[in-house]
C-alpha cells in the first residue's frame, strides 16, 4: 500500500535575488548560477518532471557530486534593492581604494567611468525591492546566454511568477517558471478549476493551497475517495472571561480588554481518522497532503467502531452512513473519515457550483492521480537524549522558559542536568567522542575527529582538537543560553476529541464531552505510570503566561479501543475548554505540544495556568478584495514579506515586555501595578499569531506601526535584558543591555559561571604519525590536494560570508566539499605523499587544517587513517 521514496531525489534550482536579475536584463551583469534552492521529491516535482520531457528539458545530473539540477524553476529573493548608480560609484571608489594597481583594479576603473557616462539612463536608476516585485511579478524576467568570445546570443529563457515555495509561503520569496510550463503547471496545482484572469476569489488562500502539492514526501499512500466519509465540521461556543485584543478607538493601536466574550473551537481542525491498515507498525499519524488537500489522519479502529455500533435490526454488510453532502455510503466500505476543514478545494466551491460538485471534482482528480495521497510526516521522538534514569529528554525554548515565574534558585536547580552534560563534554573523553558523533553532518569534521580517536585517543591533546573541542563545547553552551534547557517530556501531536468525531460520523454526537473533559489529556508519553498525573504544555510558538497548560492525563477505555496511539501523541479537548487559545491559535493538522514531567516546571506552570487569562484575537479581518492577477498576487506577497519582516521582533518585543514584568515583580510592584504592561504582553502574543497567519489571511491593522506604539512604552528602557546578548543577531547588542530579574537572565548567569576544563597535556601532532620517507613522496600531487583545499577553504569563508539563508549556505559548503574532494578523490595517495601533506599541514600552520584533514579522511580514507600510530 505504501511506496517508498528513499530512493527518488530532490532537484535542485537557483535561487537569485531579484535585483541581480533586474541588473542581468538592464546592465547584462553575469550572476553565479547558485544551485541552493530545492524542489523537494513531492506530487509538484513528479507533475514537473513529466511536463518538461513533454518540452523536451532535462533534469541534469552532476557525476562528480550526484546533484540533480534544473533551470525550469527559480526561486527569487527580495531582500536587496537595486542601487543606483551614484550608490555604486561610491562602493566601488571606496573598494578601488583598497586595491593594488592590477587588471582588477582598471577594471573597476573603467567600470566607474562607464557608469558616469550612463549615469542619465533610467537602467541606473534605484528601484526598491517592493517596486521589483511588482515589476517581476507583472513582467517576468529574462535570462540571457551569451557566447564571452563572440557575444553570439546562444539561448534567452522568459521566466514567470508561479507560486510560493511550500516552505518558503512566509519569507515573500516567490518561484518563477519557465513561461512554457507555466499554464499546464498552474492549472494542475489549481485542479484544473475554471479560474479566470481578474476574477474575483480569496487569492490569499488559493495561493496556500495550491503550494500544498510541493511538500517534501517520506511516502506515499492509495486512498480511493470512495472510502472516505466526510462529515460537518463542529464547533464548541462557549462564554469566558477573557483578555480580547482588538483595537483601541481613542487611541487607533491594539488594546487589551478583560471581558466576557464567547470562545469558539474547531473540533476536528484540520485531522481526519484512517484506517490502521494504512499505518506502518509504531507510527499512529501520517500528514497527508495533496490537490488541495491537508489533514493530519491518525491510526484508528474505524471498521471495529461501526461494527461495535452497527444499529439493531441492521446487517453491517448492508448498514449506509451519509456523507455531509446526504450521500450514503456502505459502513463496511469506510476507511477515512475527515471534515471540509481538511480538503480546502472545498473554500473555492463557488468556481463551479456548490460543495458537492467541488467534492466530486476532486474524487475525478484524485482517480486521475491513481487515488495517490503524499505522507509528509509522522510524528517522532525526541533526539535529545535521556537523563540517567532512562527518561526521555526534550528542550525548552526560550519564550517558554521566560514565560513562568522561575526563581534564581529554581533556574539553578533546572540548570544541573546541562552544567553536569557541558562538564562532561569539557572533560569526558569518551563522552565528547559520542556526542559529535550524534552531531556529524556533510560539512562538519565530526566523523573525522572521532575515527582519529578510534584509532589513536591522544588526538585529543593537539592543538587542533583542542581548539575544536573549545569551539564545539562554546556552540553548545551559546545553545542553552538561548533557552535550550533539557528535561523530561517531548512533543506530542494533537488529536482532538478523537472519540468524538467517530460518534459524529454516525450521527451519536451531541455536542457535549464524551470522553475527556476541561484540561484533561490521553497520552502515552510517560507510560503505565504516567496516567492520573498533572503536567505542564507548552506548544510553539509560545509568547506568555497565558499560552501555558496545566493538564491531566487520564486514561479513557474508548480511546484505548479505537485509537492505535504511540507515546508521542497526545488527546485533548475542545469543549467547552478553551484549549485552542490557549496553545497559541493550534489547530489539528499536525500541531504538536511539548509535556514536560518537571516539578519546578509544573510548579511555575500552576502559578500561570488559570491566572492570566487566555488571550482572544478580536482584530477586524482586511475586507480588501484581491482578483486573480499578478498585481494582486505582488500585493499579498508583498504584505506577506514586510509584516513576516515583523515577526522577529514582535516575539522579542513580547518577551521584553515580559522581562520588564518579573522584573518589576520581584522589586515590590503587584500585578495590578503592572496590569498595563501585561496588555503589551497581550498585543504581542496575538500579534505573533498574526505574523504567523500572514501566508492565508489579512487583518486591517499596520504591524510595524503597532510594534513601534508598544516599543516606545513608558515601561521599556532602551537597556534590554542581558539574554538578549544571546538571542539577538544584533552584534553590538552587549554595549545596551543590562542584568533584569527575569528567568532567562538567570539561565544566563547560571552558564557564565561555569567550571574550566581540567588540563590537557600537549602533544604534537606529529608525534602521533607513522614516520615515512617525505623524499618519496608525489610533490605534484602533495601541491595539487593542498591547493585544491586552500581554494577550498576560500570558498567556503566566502560562503559563510555572503548573504544566503542559513539552508541555502549548507547547501553550497556541501556542494563546495563535494566538488574539490572529487578532485582529490582521483587521485591515489600513497603513505609517503600521505605523511608529507600532514607534516606540511602542521608545519605550515595553515588555517585550513582541520578542512585538510576533513577532505583526506572522506576521500583517501584508509591510507589517512593508517599515518596515525594505533594505540
Amino acid at each position: 500500500m505504501k511506496k517508498s521514496t528513499k530512493e527518488n531525489k530532490s532537484v535542485y534550482i537557483m535561487s537569485l535575488e531579484g535585483a541581480d536579475l533586474y541588473d542581468h536584463m538592464h546592465k547584462a551583469k553575469l550572476f553565479e548560477e547558485d544551485y541552493v534552492g530545492m524542489i523537494p521529491y513531492s506530487i509538484e516535482l513528479i507533475k514537473l518532471e513529466k511536463e518538461m520531457k513533454v518540452n523536451k528539458l532535462k533534469i541534469k545530473e552532476d557525476k562528480k557530486t550526484g546533484k540533480r539540477t534544473t533551470h525550469a524553476v527559480i526561486n527569487v529573493k527580495f531582500k536587496q534593492k537595486v542601487k543606483s548608480g551614484k550608490e555604486m560609484i561610491k562602493l566601488l571608489n571606496k573598494k578601488i581604494e583598497g586595491l593594488q594597481d592590477g587588471d582588477y583594479k582598471t577594471k573597476l576603473v573603467e567600470f566607474v567611468e562607464v557608469i558616469k557616462s550612463e549615469q542619465n539612463l533610467s537602467k541606473w536608476n534605484e528601484v526598491k525591492s517592493n517596486d521589483l516585485r511588482k515589476d517581476l511579478y507583472e513582467n517576468g524576467f529574462t535570462i540571457t546566454k551569451v557566447d564571452e568570445e563572440t557575444g553570439e546570443i546562444l539561448s534567452q529563457d522568459k521566466y514567470v511568477v508561479y507560486k510560493r515555495s511550500s516552505s518558503k509561503s512566509r519569507t515573500g520569496q516567490c518561484l518563477f517558471i519557465l513561461e512554457q510550463l507555466h499554464e499546464e503547471m498552474i492549472n494542475w496545482s489549481r485542479m484544473y478549476l475554471p479560474f479566470e484572469k481578474d476574477m474575483s476569489v480569496d487569492l490569499a488562500s488559493l495561493l496556500a493551497y495550491e503550494s500544498l502539492v510541493g511538500s517534501s514526501l517520506e511516502s506515499v499512500i492509495t486512498i480511493n475517495p470512495k472510502n472516505i466519509l466526510i462529515v460537518d465540521d463542529v464547533e464548541s461556543k462557549f462564554p469566558q472571561m477573557c483578555n480580547v485584543v482588538r483595537k483601541n478607538e481613542e487611541t487607533g493601536f491594539l488594546d487589551s480588554y478583560y471581558e466576557k466574550t464567547m470562545v469558539k473551537n474547531s473540533l476536528f481542525d484540520g485531522e481526519s481518522l484512517l484506517e490502521s491498515t494504512y499505518f506502518e507498525e509504531g507510527i499512529s499519524m501520517q500528514l497527508l497532503r495533496g490537490h488541495m488537500f491537508k489533514s493530519a489522519s491518525f491510526s484508528t479502529n474505524i471498521q471495529l467502531f461501526l461494527e461495535d455500533n452497527c444499529p439493531e435490526g441492521i446487517e453491517y454488510d448492508k448498514w449506509k452512513i451519509k456523507n455531509m453532502f446526504n450521500q450514503p455510503m456502505l459502513a463496511k466500505d469506510i476507511h477515512m473519515i475527515c471534515t471540509p476543514t481538511s480538503l480546502k478545494a472545498l473554500k473555492f466551491s463557488d468556481v463551479i457550483g456548490k460543495p458537492v460538485d467541488m467534492w466530486n471534482h476532486w474524487k475525478k482528480l484524485m482517480k486521475k492521480d491513481k487515488f495517490q495521497m503524499g505522507v509528509v510526516k509522522h510524528e517522532k521522538k525526541s533526539k535529545r537524549g535521556k537523563d540517567e534514569e532512562g527518561n526521555t529528554l526534550q528542550q525548552t525554548s526560550y519564550q517558554m522558559f521566560n514565560s513562568l515565574p522561575l526563581s534564581e534558585e529554581t533556574v539553578s536547580r533546572l540548570t544541573v542536568f546541562e552544567k553536569e552534560y557541558v562538564n562532561k563534554l569539557k572533560n569526558d573523553d569518551d563522552f565528547f567522542i559520542e556526542y559529535i558523533i550524534k552531531e556529524a553532518n556533510e560539512i562538519n569534521s565530526n566523523n573525522m575527529f572521532a575515527d582519529l580517536y578510534k584509532i589513536n585517543k591522544d588526538i585529543v591533546n593537539t592543538k587542533v582538537f583542542r581548539s575544536f573541542r573549545v569551539k564545539e563545547v562554546h556552540n553548545y553552551v551559546k545553545h542553552i543560553k538561548k533557552g535550550k534547557i533539557r528535561t523530561s517530556g517531548d512533543y506530542a501531536v494533537l488529536l482532538g476529541n478523537g472519540y468524538e468525531f467517530l460518534m459524529h460520523s454516525i450521527s451519536k454526537f451531541n455536542g457535549t464531552s464524551m470522553s475527556l473533559h476541561e484540561n484533561e489529556i490521553y497520552t502515552n508519553l510517560f507510560g503505565e505510570d504516567g496516567f492520573d498525573k498533572e503536567y505542564v504544555a507548552f506548544r510553539n510558538p509560545h509568547t506568555s503566561p497565558n499560552n501555558v497548560l496545566i493538564a491531566k492525563n487520564v486514561r479513557d477505555t474508548n480511546i484505548e479501543k479505537y485509537f492505535n496511539l504511540s507515546r508521542n501523541i497526545v488527546c485533548v479537548n475542545s469543549i467547552d475548554f478553551a484549549i485552542q487559545d490557549t496553545l497559541s491559535g493550534c489547530d489539528y493538522d499536525s500541531d504538536s505540544m511539548v509535556i514536560f514531567n518537571d516539578e519546578d516546571l509544573i510548579k511555575a506552570g500552576k502559578e500561570c495556568f488559570g491566572k492570566y487569562p487566555v488571550c482572544i484575537n478580536d482584530v477586524e479581518n482586511k475586507k480588501k478584495p484581491y482578483f486573480l492577477n499578478a498585481k494582486c498576487h505582488y500585493e499579498i506577497d508583498a504584505e506577506l514579506a514586510n509584516s513576516s519582516k515583523n515577526i522577529g521582533r514582535v516575539v522579542n518585543l513580547g518577551q521584553e515586555c515580559l522581562s520588564n514584568y518579573w522584573d518589576q515583580l520581584s522589586k515590590g510592584k503587584s500585578p495590578k501595578d503592572l496590569s498595563e504592561l501585561m496588555k503589551k504582553v497581550d498585543v504581542m502574543t496575538i500579534l505573533s499569531g498574526i505574523c504567523i497567519d500572514l501566508a492565508k489571511k489579512f487583518y486591517a491593522i499596520n504591524i510595524k506601526s503597532e510594534v513601534e506604539n508598544v516599543a516606545k512604552s513608558e515601561w521599556l528602557s532602551s537597556l534590554k535584558p542581558l539574554f538578549w546578548t544571546s538571542v539577538s543577531q544584533n552584534e553590538n547588542i552587549k554595549n545596551r543591555v543590562t542584568k533584569f530579574n527575569c528567568p532567562m537572565d538567570f539561565l544566563n548567569v547560571e552558564m557564565d559561571e561555569l567550571e574550566k576544563a581540567s588540563d590537557h597535556k600537549d602533544l604534537s601532532f606529529l608525534q602521533l604519525l607513522r614516520k615515512h620517507d617525505i623524499s618519496k613522496g608525489n610533490r605534484k600531487q602533495e601541491q595539487d590536494i593542498i591547493d585544491d583545499v586552500k581554494k577550498l577553504t576560500k570558498k567556503v569563508n566566502q560562503i559563510n560570508s555572503s548573504k544566503l539563508d542559513k539552508k541555502e549556505r549548507f547547501t553550497k559548503e556541501k556542494g563546495a566539499i563535494q566538488f574539490y574532494s572529487f578532485s582529490v578523490a582521483k587521485k591515489t595517495v600513497k603513505p609517503n605523499t600521505m605523511y608529507a601533506i600532514l607534516v606540511h599541514m602542521v608545519k605550515s600552520k595553515d588555517s585550513s587544517t582541520t578542512k585538510m584533514l576533513k577532505v583526506l579522511h572522506e576521500t583517501q580514507r584508509e591510507v589517512f587513517l593508517d599515518a596515525f600510530k594505533n594505540n
